[in-house]
């Protein structure tokens, strides 16, 4: 067997595995990401629509009438609602792989606090169908975003001595 010059040499490169972190640092981390990056960019948007209603003539009224009662299912409503998934995910996400464990016990503790955090904020702004719906949607997201790297740790490395294609 002839060796090729132009290929990579093979090394047994096999995953590094971590130590389990700390619950309470996951579920800090994940928490202030989930929350902190729900209320920064709802701020942001808030701001960019405010802007975007201002350019389309509307007095400072109707500007924070459209703030204040925001319609869940509007297209800003569903804006929103898209990105706090996002964060919730990434949240998650990071909770998971500050925890490195291949459980979903700092997730689920993460979203109970999540979703408590968003109902002490929520001051009846919105009917509790509407709450639970949001917080149903919101557990989902963390317990995905944490599985994207909860799956990264069960799935078995590549063997050795298989080839990689």
């Amino acid at each position: 067997m002839e060796h090729n010059p132009y290929e990579p040499p093979h090394a047994p490169v096999a995953r590094r595995n971590r130590e389990p972190g700390s619950i309470p640092k996951a579920v800090a981390t994940g928490a202030v990401i989930d929350i902190g990056g729900t209320m920064l960019g709802g701020i942001l948007l808030g701001f960019a629509y405010s802007i975007l209603l201002a350019i389309q003539g509307r007095t400072a009224a109707e500007v924070e009438q459209a703030l204040t009662k925001i319609e869940p299912f509007s297209l800003f409503g569903l804006t929103l609602m898209a990105m706090g998934m996002a964060m919730s995910a990434l949240g998650g996400y990071q909770c998971a792989v500050v925890a490195n464990r291949v459980t979903y016990l700092a997730p689920g503790i993460m979203s109970l606090i999540s979703v408590t955090s968003s109902a002490m904020l929520n001051n009846g702004q919105v009917q509790l169908p509407e709450l639970l719906l949001l917080s149903g949607l919101t557990v989902a997201a963390i317990l995905g975003g944490a599985s994207l790297h909860i799956r990264k740790l069960t799935t078995p490395a590549p063997s050795v001595n298989e080839p990689t294609e």
